[in-house]
């Protein structure tokens, strides 16, 4: 049993979201599943998601048969969810590749902590970075 999943909801997302899903299957902890929920997408989303699939048994999809958005789509995910955290991640994010390790090892370390985000990079549909949000 993982002790990660990471949480991806898509609707129509083909831009960005094989290098999303690469930003995941790339990271340093590997004791995760990826649950991604196609929520009804028209595009070629269901495609690429099914191609990466195909290749790493840690990606797990559940189809919608239309679009019922994300937070019903997430509500859904977090009821098929049995590992110990859930990771969010949607599918134009890049993630670090350590950043699933330093998020399990802040709850090693601190078991009162209950929820860990992280800083990101804010960057435009070219890669050009453009500002920053430094939550606590």
């Amino acid at each position: 049993m993982p002790i990660v999943t990471v949480l991806m909801g898509v609707y129509n997302g083909e831009k960005y979201l094989a290098e999303s899903i690469e930003s995941i299957l790339h990271q340093t902890y590997q004791n995760f599943e990826f649950l991604i929920i196609d929520d009804g997408s028209t595009d070629q989303s269901r495609q690429i998601i099914l191609s990466y699939k195909d290749r790493d048994f840690r990606v797990r999809l559940i189809e919608n048969d239309q679009n019922i958005g994300l937070t019903r789509s997430l509500n859904l995910g977090i009821r098929e969810t049995h590992s110990e955290f859930i990771a969010r991640q949607d599918a134009d994010d890049i993630s670090m590749p350590r950043r699933l390790e330093k998020q399990v090892e802040i709850f090693d370390r601190s078991p009162d902590v209950a929820l860990v985000s992280s800083w990101c990079d804010l960057i435009d549909e070219d890669g050009t970075e453009f500002g920053r949000i430094h939550p606590p």
